[in-house]
């Protein structure tokens, strides 16, 4: 693969099987490493997996792009060939590594593994369903009553993982067995994680290195070469040092991969701004390194150290400009190197993904969720969703709230659109208000969400776990108006008063519209538009076979240039629709 030329005018190639031994690229946002990406991945003969966090590498040519909505995996089917026990640990470790559980909750998070598998009889069977996390959280929350202090500790932190997983990307897992992962491995595929948390963002970053590795371990994929690539941009965020560095959670196992996938033909590109946030691990266990423009003088020095330059090459590597590099390949001397300028048009907007990608996206075969009796009747006898009340733990520490956080809880009923900023004047500093609100957010009552109106606004949002605990605790009444998450209520209401105070009666809800609006001697139905989906065009002829008017207010530019191509593929009456977008109504 040639990389670019020396400073000496002089090609400079690496050898693919290099890529088994990883590359490590450390430089500042502009410096060159997304294009040397684009290079690297025209290059390579073998098939690559790229996770992607900003809709970087969508626009790369004949590449299977998976936005996290297409996605479906379950991350509790072993990969074929290993067995349910050793997988079992292999998850507890990744799992907990990526969202920060410690040695105690790990412990926990492997015994209700054993267990769920155990009531889907995988020990003793060949073929059959695969529990989701779904299941598996609903195994946690029906846990008896009569367990000691630490393990509810450990119940309920473990819970608020899973919880907070399934509401954001539950649709990910909402499947007894996902896209075959060997047939992936033989595509170049993009894995768009853009939009999740961050935790859920790591952990299927890591669950899926650990599910090839195993994969090939159990198939002994051993010395044959490069057989795959994966490309990971932001690596700190997999490979953090603060996290190797917590005595009580133990190595990482994403730090053990690292070392062992060499002999599997797996290579590793790894890409960050800042080496000083990177495992020692990766910067040891990086064959080839390449020093980019950095910035700051501590990020410089980790890398420097990391490839053991002399005083007068790093004096040389903190002149170097955008598209410029110090490599080392192994032990080799450090060669200044003016990367290959492989140019890709970035022109794939979120509507054009869904054409061109669609067919590929239906022929992707997954399994839906199925459960077995034994887990019915071990769950929820009769009923598959849902925990009977007296299976429930009654223990009032299940949610620990502080006078504070619970007048905090109170106001997010009473006014679930106020910014929190403006929540926090009710408490005596900044400082305290936001105490209270973190400790909703660790205890899985409630989520933040981002309102830009203007300016950014953060709202906070009742989770099923909140809502309980202000009906049987608080004794309030946690009924809205308005459908959707907090951000589409907001937009709701906001667009409601809009008329209202134009003069018009307008209202929520009212003949299946978001917004309906009576304007005498017209009728006008609202539709609020959080993205280009199908499901909007379905609600526009609805309204239209009413003979309502119909407006479609949309949240920015992309989604509302989507949606009029769809209501032209229709072949809908282009007078009676009306697109604004939502800074119209300001």
């Amino acid at each position: 693969m040639r990389l670019g030329v020396t400073f000496r005018n002089y090609p400079l190639y690496l050898s693919q099987d290099d890529l088994t031994k990883h590359f490590l690229t450390v430089g500042q946002s502009g410096s060159g490493k997304t294009t040397l990406f684009y290079s690297l991945m025209d290059e390579i003969e073998k098939p690559f997996w790229a996770f992607d966090l900003k809709q970087d590498y969508r626009h790369v040519d004949d590449v299977l792009v998976l936005p996290w909505t297409e996605l479906r995996f379950n991350p509790l089917k072993p990969p074929e060939g290993v067995s349910p026990g050793r997988w079992a640990q292999v998850f507890s470790e990744v799992f907990s590594h990526a969202t920060s559980l410690l040695s105690g909750s790990k412990n926990h998070l492997l015994k209700k593994i054993i267990e769920v598998y155990r009531l889907y009889n995988l020990f003793n069977r060949v073929s059959g369903p695969y529990p989701s996390f779904h299941e598996l959280e609903l195994l946690v929350k029906s846990e008896g009553i009569n367990y000691v202090r630490k393990q509810a500790d450990y119940r309920d932190t473990l819970l608020n993982r899973l919880e907070a997983m399934n509401l954001v990307a539950g649709t990910v897992f909402e499947c007894s067995q996902g896209y075959s992962i060997q047939k992936l491995l033989q595509e170049d595929v993009v894995f768009e994680f853009d939009g999740l948390i961050r935790d859920v963002q790591n952990f299927l970053m890591e669950i899926l290195f650990a599910y090839v590795y195993e994969y090939r371990l159990a198939q002994n994929h051993r010395n044959q070469g490069l057989n795959h690539v994966f490309f990971l941009d932001e690596g700190k965020r997999v490979f953090s040092v603060y996290k190797e560095r917590q005595d009580a959670s133990g190595i990482p196992e994403i730090d053990e991969l690292t070392a062992k996938m060499r002999e599997f033909g797996e290579g590793l590109v790894v890409a960050d701004q800042e080496a000083s946030k990177l495992t020692d691990s990766i910067k040891a266990n990086t064959y080839t390194k390449a020093l980019l423009p950095t910035a700051g003088r501590k990020e410089f020095q980790a890398m420097t150290e990391a490839m053991n330059l002399s005083e007068r090459q790093a004096e040389f590597a903190e002149e170097l400009d955008t598209g410029e590099a110090v490599v080392q390949v192994g032990s080799d001397s450090p060669v200044p190197v003016r990367l290959r300028n492989y140019q890709v048009e970035k022109t794939v907007s979120d509507r054009e993904l869904e054409k061109e990608q669609r067919s590929r996206w239906e022929g992707l075969s997954y399994e839906q969720r199925k459960t077995t009796k034994r887990f019915n009747d071990r769950i929820a006898p009769g009923r598959t969703e849902e925990v009977p009340e007296k299976e429930i733990p009654e223990d009032p520490t299940e949610i620990k709230l502080s006078s504070e956080a619970e007048r905090l809880l109170e106001d997010v009923v009473e006014n679930p659109f106020r910014p929190l900023t403006e929540r926090y004047q009710q408490f005596s500093s900044s400082y305290k208000g936001n105490k209270a609100k973190n400790q909703l957010v660790d205890q899985g009552v409630v989520v933040e969400r981002k309102v830009k109106n203007g300016e950014n606004r953060k709202l906070l949002q009742l989770t099923e776990k909140g809502r309980d605990y202000v009906e049987d605790q608080l004794d309030l009444e946690p009924k809205h108006r308005g459908r959707g998450g907090i951000v589409h209520r907001y937009w709701q209401h906001f667009i409601r008063d809009a008329f209202e105070e134009a003069g018009w009666d307008a209202f929520l809800e009212k003949f299946d519209a978001d917004v309906y609006v009576n304007m005498g001697n017209n009728e006008l139905a609202v539709e609020v538009a959080m993205g280009d989906n199908p499901r909007e065009i379905k609600h526009v002829e609805k309204h239209l076979e009413k003979g309502f008017t119909v407006w479609i207010a949309c949240r920015n530019k992309e989604i509302q240039e989507g949606l009029k191509q769809r209501i032209e593929e229709r072949g809908l009456d282009p007078d009676r629709v009306v697109f604004r977008l939502f800074q119209d109504f300001d």
